[in-house]
């Protein structure tokens, strides 16, 4: 049997582990010296063993991608107008204690909303809001003590 070359020139994320130590991996592999692909497959702690994986050309990975981002793009659209009525719950609930500020917020999710940016993406927002509020909060506390 003839042995297999390899080269893990790039280590791009795990993906997950086994109790066994084992880790699924992405990696971009060179194999018996030819240019690298991208690889999923599981390898042990020392990357001296393997299992059985897939490799991709840039091409194949980049129709895995967008495959993969329209799936679950149209996952959480089908879920959205439930999350979206919880989150107008908890930005009506703060617009209470700070209306310039939830104001803008809103009109900001409202046109994200519109333009169908993804539930992902007005988390992110409405998070980051979140935490960048509670700064503006303990600045003022500050200023006014």
């Amino acid at each position: 049997m003839a042995t297999i070359q390899f080269e893990i020139k790039k280590r791009i994320a795990t993906l997950s582990s086994s109790p066994k130590g084992w880790n699924k991996e992405l990696n971009l592999v060179s194999w018996n010296g030819y240019p690298p692909k991208y690889d999923i497959r599981d390898w042990d702690v020392s990357h001296a063993k393997m299992g059985k994986g897939v490799t991709l050309s840039e091409a194949e990975a980049k129709e895995l991608y967008y495959a993969l981002k329209q799936l679950f793009e149209e996952n959480s659209s089908k879920n959205s107008s439930v999350q979206n009525e919880d989150w107008w719950k908890r930005i009506d609930e703060w617009t209470e204690n700070a209306p310039l500020f939830i104001q803008q917020l809103k009109n900001v999710l409202i046109f994200m909303n519109e333009k169908e940016y993804s539930v992902e993406k007005q988390r992110q927002l409405l998070f980051s809001a979140k935490k960048k509020y509670r700064v503006l909060q303990g600045k003022v506390q500050r200023i006014t003590t």
